[in-house]
């Protein structure tokens, strides 16, 4: 956890980076291009063992997509980012979020400005978990989307 908040703090350093008993979390600035609004973005990360969960917390995802369900979201009412898929581990404990969640959060926040704009989400992926799927995703990152 050390080494995740001196990277985080080394490479995104606009953003908040704090180190609790409960976890890491880095609270900040993400602006996707140049044409792009800032959305204030937080990281939570528990622990090696856990997944990090990626937030938007302003402005409003959901107000910004006029009612539609966005693509490619853990949970449409708490903003959670759907950036990679746990089942193949596209992303471990070994990867630091500064090389990884956070310019895959900035990614997605540009697919979805465009999904905005053409109703199509261009940016990939697998189709998103269903109640009948979900079954596949560990315990400790589930229990995190609640």
């Amino acid at each position: 956890m050390p080494q995740q908040l001196a990277t985080l703090r080394a490479n995104w350093p606009e953003g908040e980076t704090r180190l609790t008993q409960l976890g890491l979390t880095w609270t900040g600035p993400l602006t996707p291009s140049v044409f792009s609004r800032t959305y204030l973005t937080r990281i939570s990360y528990q622990s090696p063992q856990h997944l990090p969960v990626t937030q938007v917390l302003s402005p409003s995802l959901d107000e910004l997509a006029g009612g539609r369900e966005i693509p490619h979201m853990y949970s449409q009412k708490k903003g959670k980012l759907c950036l990679f898929t746990p089942k193949f581990h596209e992303w471990t404990g070994q990867m630091r979020l500064s090389h990884s969640i956070l310019p895959w959060a900035e990614l997605w926040l540009c697919y979805f400005e465009d999904w905005l704009a053409t109703g199509e989400w261009q940016g990939g992926g697998t189709d998103h978990p269903t109640p009948r799927t979900i079954s596949t995703y560990s315990a400790p990152f589930l229990r995190s989307l609640r």
